[in-house]
């Protein structure tokens, strides 16, 4: 597969569900400033996910499933600080379209974003960051699960 087999548009749309999620104005902010970069939501939207979409707009996929896996914890466990996590899940798209050192300045001077999409800069063990990391592993391990089930035409069996 060169690309992904959902349409664009549906895509965009669920990201769209995901960003009318956020309330807090520092996580909007941040967010309207990269969005406005039309060449980062370019490369965003075309950009291939090495881990478990190697096609174009696999990025893009992964972001909308993994937010929308995120919005259903957040129904079972509503004290979760939502905006951060949702805001992180979509910043980790861009930072893995443009590249990790590369996209830090962006996000550098809002602490927990950059300590939830940076490892090593988190100062100490959140709800938040857990769920980040175990949404992305579950999304990815989903997404291998389902290609090993294939048959030889790309149907699942």
């Amino acid at each position: 597969m060169n690309k992904s087999p959902y349409a664009l548009d549906f895509l965009w749309h669920q990201i769209e569900v995901i960003k009318s999620n956020i309330k807090k104005p520092k996580y909007k902010e941040i967010l309207n400033q990269i969005f406005e970069n039309k060449d980062m939501v370019e490369l965003f939207e075309k950009a291939k996910d090495k881990k478990a979409r190697n096609y174009q707009h696999g990025i893009l996929e992964r972001t909308a499933s993994v937010g929308s896996l995120a919005l259903c914890v957040y129904d079972n466990y509503p004290t979760i600080d939502i905006d951060l996590l949702l805001t992180g899940i979509i910043l980790a798209g861009f930072r893995d379209s443009l590249g990790r050192p590369f996209f830090y300045k962006y996000v550098k001077e809002y602490q927990e974003v950059s300590e939830l999409l940076y490892k090593k800069n988190r100062k100490k063990s959140k709800l938040e960051y857990f769920l980040f990391d175990e949404l992305f592993k579950i999304d990815e391990r989903v997404i291998n699960f389902m290609k090993r089930k294939e048959d030889v035409d790309g149907n699942f069996i």
